[in-house]
């Protein structure tokens, strides 16, 4: 039986779990989910693991302190090895690996009965108000640095 996590998902030292449901709206015609939802997936598995760090992407889009950033996806690189389908199970594990000045790298595991579907590095920066890239500040930079 697959252990029960919070709707947020859960840390389990350095690996952020999310549970998601595979619903009729994630596939093609055959059933199998549509290859963009992985992506959509990922993004709200690192937006959980965000908020589970402490991290209000929310109040930081505000830009009401000068040291606020967003976070933009700058590259993404997915390995598709098996198909998720229709009614099932995943959970996407995400964890930091790489905490760059004004970026991180994610790497994120899209699985089923931890079996491996689909992987994905994600580069993410930190942008200003302006749009242009920016330093983390260091409050987030400690929060991230798991």
């Amino acid at each position: 039986m697959t252990e029960i996590l919070p709707h947020s998902g859960s840390m389990k030292g350095k690996i952020h779990n999310f549970n998601i449901r595979v619903y009729y709206e994630d596939t093609d015609i055959g059933g199998v989910v549509y290859y963009a939802n992985y992506l959509k997936f990922m993004e709200r598995a690192r937006s959980e693991m965000l908020r589970d760090l402490g991290i209000d992407q929310a109040e930081m889009l505000d830009y009401n302190n000068p040291e606020d950033v967003s976070f933009v996806v700058k590259r993404s690189e997915i390995d598709f090895n098996s198909p998720a389908r229709f009614d099932d199970h995943l959970v996407i594990k995400s964890k930091i690996i790489k905490l760059g000045g004004a970026s991180l790298i994610i790497k994120q595991d899209v699985t089923k009965n931890d079996h491996i579907l689909v992987t994905g590095m994600i580069k993410i920066a930190a942008i200003g108000e302006n749009g242009k890239t920016k330093r983390l500040p260091q409050n987030i930079k400690e929060k991230l640095n798991v």
